[in-house]
C-alpha cells in the first residue's frame, strides 16, 4: 500500500480550497478498514458532542455510507459489479485521507459505487472548528472519476445512483443529470454476478418506478455539457460555481446502487 505521504498521483487543486493527491488503495488493506471505523468513532463523537441539526443529518447520512462503504469492501454486503473490478481511490491532503470512493470503469462511463468525506469535513460555520477540516475533497474525487473516465476511452462520463433527495441536490450542482433511457444505461454501469440490477434494467427499458424516482440513476457527460454550451452561443460573463466549489456546500456525497 502505498504511503498517503507519497501517493501514486497529484491532482485536483479545486480554486480557493485545499490541494490533494489521489492515490489508489487496497480494496482489502487493513489500514483502509481502520480508516473507515476511524471515521465512524469520529462521527459518533461528534454526533455526542453536539452539533447544528444540519450537520446531523450529515453525519448521520455519513455513518450509513462509511458502514456500508466498509461492510463491501470487507465481503460482508454485496455492492454493485465484481469484487475483483472494484477500485478504491482516496482524496489526500497533507498526508490525511479526506474523502474515500470505491467504484468501476465501465464500457461507457466511470461508476461511482459509494463515496464518502471524512466527517470533520461535515462540519458546519456554527460547529465547534476541527483543524483537519477541508473543503472539496469529496469533488475532487468526482474530478479523478471524470480523469479516469477520459482515460479509458469513455469520454469523461461519470455515474452514479443518488439514494436521496439531498444527495440528488448535491450532485445535481455538480452537473449530473438523471440518466435516461437513450443514453444506453447498461453500458454506464457495472454488471454484477447476477447480471444488472433490476432498478437500471427498468431504467434502460424504459419503464423506471417509484424506486428510481427515489434514488434516480444520474450521469455527468462533459461531451454534452459543452455541446449545449456551444448551441447556446456566447453568454456574458457571469460568475461561475466551480465543480469543487459547489460539493463543498454538501460534502456527504453518495452513492450508486
Amino acid at each position: 500500500m502505498p504511503s498517503y505521504d507519497d501517493p501514486d498521483e497529484r491532482c485536483a487543486r479545486p480554486t480557493g480550497r485545499a490541494t490533494f493527491r489521489f492515490t489508489t488503495l487496497e480494496p482489502d488493506d487493513p489500514d483502509l478498514a481502520d480508516e473507515l471505523r476511524g471515521w465512524i468513532l469520529t462521527a459518533q463523537a461528534f454526533l455526542a458532542r453536539g452539533v447544528t441539526p444540519a450537520t446531523r443529518t450529515r453525519l448521520e447520512d455519513s455513518l450509513r455510507i462509511v458502514g456500508e462503504l466498509a461492510r463491501v469492501l470487507a465481503g460482508e454486503e454485496e455492492g454493485e459489479g465484481l469484487t475483483e473490478q472494484r477500485t478504491v481511490h482516496a482524496a489526500v491532503h497533507r498526508g490525511r485521507i479526506q474523502a474515500i470512493t470505491s467504484l468501476f470503469v465501465c464500457p461507457g462511463a466511470a461508476f461511482v459505487e459509494l463515496l464518502a468525506t471524512a466527517p470533520w469535513n461535515l462540519l458546519g460555520p456554527a460547529d465547534p472548528p476541527d483543524a483537519r477540516t477541508v473543503r472539496g475533497a469529496g469533488s475532487a474525487l468526482v474530478e479523478r472519476a471524470v480523469a479516469l473516465s477520459r482515460g479509458a476511452g469513455a469520454g469523461g462520463r461519470v455515474t452514479l445512483q443518488a439514494e436521496n433527495p439531498r444527495a440528488f441536490a448535491v450532485y445535481q450542482r455538480l452537473g449530473f443529470e438523471r440518466m435516461r433511457p437513450s443514453d444506453a444505461p447498461l453500458a454506464l454501469v457495472p454488471r454484477g454476478k447476477d447480471g444488472f440490477s433490476k432498478s437500471v434494467v427498468r431504467l434502460a427499458r424504459g419503464a423506471a418506478g417509484p424506486e428510481e424516482a427515489r434514488a434516480p440513476w444520474m450521469l455527468l457527460d462533459p461531451g454534452r455539457a459543452a455541446l449545449r454550451a456551444r448551441r447556446a452561443g456566447p453568454r456574458p460573463l457571469v460568475a461561475q460555481l466551480p465543480l469543487a466549489a459547489a460539493a463543498a456546500r454538501a460534502p456527504a456525497l453518495r452513492r450508486a446502487g
